[in-house]
């Protein structure tokens, strides 16, 4: 919840008494026995101020204001070790802990815990749906850096449409390129598996040391570091936008 001025917010107990819940002094009752909530939090001090355009209220349950979002979306560069959900059962160190905005958004699509790099978040459902449905088609660009040096010979394999070795799933063609020394390859996928590249090269008789995600939807972090984030410019968020309506 926002603090608000004087000037612009309103006392709980009068917004209560102006949507005809309860008089003032029924409101203030209401609050101090904890049955009003702002934000998904028990108020219980009479005095507070809320802003309804912003604030949500809730008396007894019922929902008697719900604030206008404001569409926000955030490019991530997820370090190792952090969670793709907006809550962990285990108390670990979830992206959300990392980002400081006042909208509720959530993740587009999922990293494993062990993946770094790109993550796109945003709490506009709409196209967060189609950046996530599979007839998008959206690139996903990773590199894996390998247990050993990848042989060129398995290079059709990989990218021409196998079959994965734990349970016989069909994954499409890819494209990929093998990085300086061997032991990194480039990979560009578009489809979202569970584990997908870890499991294509395990297929293949590799352990995948370290995967980072280097690209997604033609977002790349740039000059953020790990756990850094910003916001997506407006040409950016039309691109995403032009990308889902094309395909």
């Amino acid at each position: 919840m926002k603090k608000n001025t004087k000037e612009t917010g309103l006392r709980i107990n009068r917004f209560i008494a102006m949507s005809g819940i309860a008089s003032r002094r029924a409101a203030d009752q209401l609050v101090t026995e904890g049955r009003v909530m702002v934000n998904g939090k028990v108020v219980t001090t009479p005095g507070i101020r809320i802003d309804p355009a912003r604030d949500e209220v809730i008396v007894d349950g019922k929902l008697y204001a719900r604030p206008e979002e404001r569409k926000v979306y955030i490019l991530f560069n997820k370090p190792r070790n952090v969670i793709t959900t907006s809550s962990d059962e285990k108390n670990r160190q979830t992206v959300l802990d990392y980002i400081d905005t006042d909208e509720r958004v959530f993740p587009v699509g999922r990293l494993d815990r062990k993946t770094t790099g790109v993550l796109l978040l945003t709490n506009d459902g709409d196209l967060a749906h189609k950046l996530t449905h599979p007839s998008s088609c959206v690139k996903k660009e990773y590199i894996a850096l390998l247990g050993e040096k990848f042989t060129q010979k398995l290079m059709p394999q990989l990218t021409g449409g196998m079959r994965l070795k734990d349970t016989g799933e069909k994954v499409s063609p890819c494209k990929a390129k093998i990085l300086d020394d061997g032991m990194q390859v480039y990979l560009s996928i578009h489809e979202g598996k569970n584990h997908q590249v870890r499991r294509m090269f395990e297929t293949l008789g590799y352990e995948v040391k370290r995967l980072e995600r280097v690209a997604y939807a033609g977002l790349q972090a740039g000059e953020l570091r790990r756990g850094e984030w910003r916001y997506l410019s407006g040409n950016e968020v039309r691109e995403l936008y032009r990308l889902v309506e094309s395909s």
